[in-house]
Formats: structure tokens, sequence, C-alpha cells
């Protein structure tokens, strides 16, 4: 947003003392200078505030507060930390621009962040009963069933425009006992391709090496790299494919190739779109980056 303070001091067209930055949030100290440590975190992409982020962004964003924050206790010294956030004029909210407020603490610092804000009229099952909401659009998808004797990865990509904004998706069933892990991430210009073989390269990082993992994807074209010899013929040309020009994407080859040897993989071709609820969920986590 042309105006916004937060925006100017993302950009650099505003100083800061900045303390770390990625791909979502730019932190830096409040000039206040009131509380050692007092640090603002906020979203590079303009959100006026939680409301109107998106879930997934949101989570990116919280993370990187909770990745600060344990940097202040783990190496600065600290005990534990605050975390505040105001949204709406009426939260005290006054620049507006998605921000989250750290405050590093120690004991006995003399600081009170919270104050007796008094007494309600109504009872707490009164308020309860009120303010009680549930949701039913979220229900939990159980994927337990599909799990194997060995690790399983579930993978897709997708791309808005070709390049254009692309995004990948997937889901990890480890062997046993282990918990189901979904991951997904993208890239403002990029392919299709790349998104595909980006979302396995990601997949396989989760699994040991010298494990048994079955990678399943609607991609023919990475599917059929590995099953039809594509990529054996790729290296023994020095990566040159069937014409004799560069392969496409070598530097993702070379490291999803890396990943396979290390690894026994078996890639298993799903028909994409279709009744497979897993790759519809890895397809879901995929344009999920680019629809935001």
């Amino acid at each position: 947003m042309k105006d916004c303070l937060f925006c100017k001091i993302v950009k650099g067209e505003v100083s800061s003392n900045k303390i770390y930055e990625d791909d979502y949030v730019y932190a830096f100290l409040d000039s206040k200078n009131d509380i050692y440590g007092h640090t603002l975190v906020v979203s590079k992409k303009h959100f006026t505030n939680v409301m109107d982020c998106p879930d997934r962004t949101l989570g990116k964003i919280i993370a990187s507060v909770k990745k600060i924050g344990n940097h202040f206790v783990n190496d600065c010294g600290f005990d534990g930390y605050n975390i505040l956030s105001n949204s709406g004029e009426s939260a005290e909210q006054t620049v507006m621009h998605l921000c989250f407020d750290i405050l590093p603490r120690k004991k006995d610092d003399g600081i009170k962040i919270w104050r007796d804000f008094g007494k309600q009229e109504k009872t707490l099952e009164e308020i309860a009963k009120e303010l009680y909401f549930e949701d039913e659009k979220n229900e939990v998808q159980d994927f337990s069933s599909f799990k194997e004797d060995c690790d399983v990865v579930y993978t897709d990509g997708a791309c808005s425009g070709n390049p254009g904004k692309g995004g990948y998706g997937g889901v990890y069933l480890p062997k046993g006992d282990g918990n189901i892990q979904e991951f997904s991430g993208g890239e403002d210009e990029t392919t299709n391709n790349r998104m595909e073989l980006t979302a396995v390269i990601e997949g396989l990082k989760l699994t040991e090496e010298n494990e048994n993992v079955k990678v399943y994807s609607d991609s023919a074209y990475v599917v059929n790299a590995f099953n039809q010899n594509w990529l054996v013929n790729w290296k023994r040309k020095n990566w040159k494919n069937s014409s004799g020009g560069e392969v496409l994407n070598i530097d993702l080859w070379k490291e999803l190739d890396d990943l396979v040897q290390k690894r026994k993989v078996e890639f298993v071709k799903v028909k994409g779109h279709s009744d497979n609820i897993l790759n519809n969920r890895c397809d879901e986590l995929a344009t999920s980056y680019y629809k935001e």
C-alpha cells in the first residue's frame, strides 16, 4: 500500500533497525525503545491485520514470530516473551498493516503487560453461550488408511499461467506410527513442471536416507523420467535430451536424482483431479499458494 508506514519500512524507503527477515516477514525494533528488544514483526505483503490475512500465510508469519521469540530465549538470555497483535481501531491498532509485537521478558523485570480489567456483569456460562460457534467447513481428513509398509509421499504442483505464480503441495505418510505431515510452498515466477519437481524434492527431504519410499504423482513428466529411464539417458548424455539440447530444469533434476540415489524410491503415476483424495488434497495445497 502506497502510504503505509510498514510497507515503506519493508521496502527500505524508511529506515529501521532490522533484526530478522525472511520471505514472509520483516522484523525490526520498535522506535519507541520502551522495552529492551521490543520487536515489531510485520508481514512483507500488505494485509490490514489478522482478519484479512489468508490462513496459510498467517501460519508462516506465526512460525517466524515463534522463531524470533525463541531466538531471544535461546540465544539472548531472556526467559520468555509476550506476543501481542491488534486487529482493528477498537483494538488500538494504529498502523493498518499486520503486525505482531514481541516483548522479550526476564524474571522480575518489573514490566506488567496485563492490568485489572474489572468484572463482567454476565456470568461465564452466559458469555460462552453467546460467543460459541462451530466451524463445519474444516473437517479433519483421515489419511491413515493410505499408509503402507514403507514411507509414502503424495505430491502435486500447479501454476497460474505457465510460466507464472506457482505452488507445490504434498502429504507425507511415514511408515508405522509416525505423524502424517502436509507440506507446501511456491514461487512467484515459475512453471508447472518446476513445481511438480519441487514437490517431490520437498517430500523426499522428509524421509530418511536408505529408506523405502513410494512417491505418488499425477505428473507423467516426473514419473516417466524414472520409470522409462529418461533420467538414466540424460545423465549418460551429460544432461542432454534426445534432440541434443540441454535438459530443462537441470538444477532440480540433479537435486532430485541425488535424493533418489540415497533412498529406494518407487514412482507411481496416479490420475489427477479424480477420486484420489490424497492427490486432490495435494492439489489444494499447491493451488492455495497462488490463490491467496
